[in-house]
């Protein structure tokens, strides 16, 4: 196998940015020639190889922002035993392909919640389904989004309401949030955020199979390397696309789309501690974004990222961004 890259990043002191395994662009395009992923409820493919053991749930707190505890589906006694806080809001991270729990994404943003406030973090690192070929790692995507409902499910009978829970996935692990987003009891779940939702192997049509704007009561979407690893096309409520949501400033030729792909998270990191606003125009339509690659915009504007969230704003958000770290231009 092609070695894994290892990018030097400054986004979170102490953070390594490790890159996915490199691959051609021509074998991208070959997978598209394999059937699309499927929805939980379909079986064609037999997601059976994906079982319990093979997911982890790891809780972060202020308590213990470097050691994690795992909480275990269906045992109350993990949860109770740990620094599990009932009247905290929850965050759920979940990466994506050849990625872990102890990946850039979900470290860099867990230790900037908690720079911000004392919150439940729960990291899904689902690792051992990631790191395979992408046309497996997308097939087992339903059965790892369907453990997680297995374990939100189990949060809501412990007392937990999904009005406190907030989703968010990188790549594959967008789809992953998505996909337990819409089949929780007693839900929705209040907000899921996708981070460039993966494209290759999902479409549009098949919603079941992938981030929908459906699956909670509010879904934000920020686009970075769109019509290539990620979905260009809409899937949220709110839709962000900085410079244009295809390629992104800082990243050279970037033929393989990894450097794009990774700005996603990096820029919604950044966003929950920054001083500096990733301040998004409001475009008239998608068709404007689509084929001006910018937005005149409607003179409404909505800050993309951050700690809040902004329910009620739906529409299609441009914004420009530094090539660099701080990325945030205000």
């Amino acid at each position: 196998m092609i070695s894994v890259l290892f990018i030097l990043c400054t986004v979170v002191s102490a953070v390594k940015w490790d890159a996915p395994a490199p691959y051609d662009p021509v074998w991208l395009a070959s997978v598209q020639t394999f059937p699309t992923a499927t929805s939980p409820t379909e079986t064609k493919f037999g997601w059976g190889w994906v079982y319990e053991s093979d997911v982890e749930f790891r809780l972060f707190t202020r308590r213990n922002a470097n050691d994690y505890q795992v909480l275990k589906t269906n045992d109350s006694a993990s949860l109770k035993q740990s620094n599990f806080d009932f009247s905290k809001k929850v965050k759920v991270l979940s990466h994506g392909w050849l990625n872990h729990g102890e990946s850039p994404m979900p470290m860099s943003i867990k230790q900037a919640y908690l720079n911000v406030s004392d919150l439940n973090i729960i990291v899904l690192d689902w690792g051992i389904a990631a790191n395979v070929n992408y046309i497996l790692a997308s097939y087992n995507v339903a059965s790892v989004g369907r453990l997680l409902t297995e374990f939100l499910n189990f949060l809501i009978r412990e007392g937990v309401s999904m009005d406190d829970v907030h989703l968010i996935g990188h790549s594959l692990g967008a789809h992953v949030v998505g996909i337990a987003g819409a089949y929780v009891k007693k839900g929705p779940i209040d907000t899921i955020t996708g981070l460039d939702p993966a494209l290759p192997l999902f479409s549009v049509g098949n919603k079941n199979a992938r981030l929908d704007k459906h699956d909670a009561r509010h879904v934000e979407v920020i686009h970075t390397c769109g019509g290539y690893l990620g979905f260009m096309a809409p899937l949220g409520h709110i839709d962000f696309y900085p410079n244009g949501g295809v390629r992104q400033p800082g990243c050279g030729t970037d033929f393989r789309g990894f450097c794009a792909h990774n700005r996603a998270h990096m820029f919604f990191s950044e966003s929950i501690t920054s001083l500096v606003p990733f301040t998004a125009v409001r475009c008239k339509d998608y068709d404007e974004l689509y084929y001006n690659g910018s937005c005149e915009g409607t003179g409404e504007t909505l800050i993309m990222g951050g700690f809040l969230i902004h329910y009620g704003k739906d529409g299609i958000y441009y914004l420009r961004t530094n090539a660099e770290t701080p990325f945030a231009q205000g």
